[in-house]
């Protein structure tokens, strides 16, 4: 295999952005019939954009992953077969087992997510490229783009575990991936839909709407991705209630609206010299804001008002 393989590099976008335009966009459809808040067309434009920049990037990312851990011949030190599951006369229970393995294995995966998520909001350096993400205002399941340079971080604090900690049988993989890509869009979706009681175990739109929030009394909750146990083991997660869905974004960063604002981001001085914040560490984090009262789902938006009673800057218009 060469250094760039064009062809695989290829393949693992084309795989990529198929799972990302069939969930993303049937997560839209639920936005756009049943709205928490409709934001703009423009949005969803941009999110689609940065989504296929990002994934092309990923690629080629992946695969020179792939191609350094075949060249230093890292082999797993353990390795998870469900194949024992898996071989049922019973076609139904054999899917069954297959997406009860891949929960298992996306539970798994989300422990060393919840942790470089809270290495993300506490090193500088980690966090310049998180808060790409953190910036929008706009949040749905198109516009929740991370900056390309995030999968380099996964790699390290999520891939070479998963590498080292190796699950194999047939579809169990596959399956796992999938869920995972699913649960990236509809966590970010802004639609009433949500998973209900569920979320104490799996996270949703609600559950991780609070991650984004605006408002103080959220700040570092929710770091989970898949699933809500982690922040339940390690005390940090806050359950939303019943009508609560706070504004989103960074007060002193606004959203990249450019292709060069966006592969920019992290890298541009004048950017973080403007802010004023920081997300505990530095500059950008979620505004010192006290709302009103968290939005009702599919109302109007609510006011932000400073300490001295001002409205506060960079919170989303209508």
């Amino acid at each position: 295999m060469h250094v760039l393989d064009i062809d695989h590099v290829t393949q693992i976008f084309v795989k990529s952005f198929e799972l990302v335009v069939m969930f993303a966009t049937v997560c839209a459809a639920l936005e756009l019939t049943f709205p928490a808040h409709r934001y703009s067309f423009a949005s969803y434009v941009r999110g689609f954009r940065n989504w296929t920049i990002r994934l092309g990037c990923a690629a080629v990312i992946w695969h020179l992953y792939a191609l350094t851990v075949s060249w230093l011949g890292i082999k797993p030190l353990v390795t998870i077969s469900f194949g024992t599951l898996l071989h049922s006369e019973n076609a139904f229970v054999n899917s069954g087992l297959a997406v009860l393995s891949g929960v298992l294995v996306a539970i798994v995966a989300d422990f060393f997510y919840y942790w470089m998520h809270r290495a993300q909001h506490a090193f500088p350096f980690l966090w310049r490229m998180h808060a790409t993400h953190h910036s929008i205002r706009e949040l749905t399941a198109w516009n929740c783009h991370h900056h390309v340079s995030e999968p380099l971080v996964y790699a390290g604090f999520v891939a070479v575990p998963l590498t080292l900690l190796h699950f194999e049988s047939g579809v169990v993989p596959a399956v796992a991936m999938t869920l995972i890509t699913f649960q990236a869009h509809l966590s970010h979706s802004s639609t009433r839909i949500n998973l209900g009681p569920l979320r104490y175990i799996i996270g949703d739109n609600k559950f991780h709407r609070i991650h984004h929030s605006l408002e103080p009394l959220h700040r570092r909750r929710n770091y989970g991705f898949f699933t809500t146990i982690w922040d339940t083991i390690f005390a940090t997660a806050y359950w939303p209630k019943k009508n609560e869905w706070p504004e989103v974004g960074l007060r002193d960063q606004p959203e990249p609206l450019t292709v060069r604002d966006y592969i920019m981001f992290p890298f541009d001085r004048r950017r973080w010299r403007r802010a004023k914040d920081g997300s505990g560490v530095e500059a950008g984090k979620p505004a010192e804001v006290y709302v009103s009262s968290s939005i009702v789902e599919g109302g109007s938006h609510q006011l932000g008002l400073e300490r001295d009673g001002s409205l506060s800057k960079g919170l989303p218009e209508t």
